[in-house]
């Protein structure tokens, strides 16, 4: 029965698919603006995020076809402009979407439980949970380090070019 997956999980994992890909598209909006401010190493780890966060959406859209269910789509994101004040706002925007996107996971594990859908439990459970908390932390970490820097006036331009080595 590891094949057999409810109309419930199907919708739920369809969703969070497109929520990485719409991630995806934000850590990208994300990287441009900071490219626009000539701050290379934010750029450079947005992007890589951002490649990060489509994966994680092709890994459900992967998920959901090898169990033959049909019906998955991609959906259109919605256009957004992004109009930050400094890097801290910034960084406060992706924090709060990892924070989004680790509810709706939460919520998926708790679907699939509820659904007995243990293939699907497993699936999240053995990856996705736990890169939650690791994004999670890796965006808080910067996000703390950035209040310090953007205050000195300056110096966060030197920060910058710590930020594309910290972990995803």
């Amino acid at each position: 029965m590891a094949m057999k997956i409810s109309n419930k999980c199907l919708d739920g994992l369809i969703r969070q698919a497109n929520r990485e890909l719409q991630s995806s598209h934000a850590y990208l909006s994300m990287s441009l603006w900071f490219a626009d401010r000539e701050l290379p190493g934010s750029a450079a780890w947005c992007r890589a995020h951002s490649a990060e966060e489509r994966t994680h959406g092709l890994m459900v859209f992967d998920h959901i076809t090898k169990r033959r269910a049909k019906g998955a789509l991609v959906t259109e994101s919605p256009a957004a402009k992004f109009n930050f004040e400094d890097p801290v706002e910034v960084w406060k925007f992706a924090l709060e979407n990892e924070r989004q996107n680790s509810l709706a996971i939460m919520d998926l594990v708790k679907l699939a439980r509820s659904e007995a859908d243990f293939t699907t439990e497993q699936f999240l459970q053995g990856f996705f949970v736990p890169e939650q908390l690791e994004e999670e932390a890796a965006v808080t970490d910067i996000l703390e380090n950035a209040k310090r820097v953007v205050k000195t006036n300056g110096l966060y331009v030197a920060y910058d070019s710590q930020i594309v080595s910290k972990p995803h």
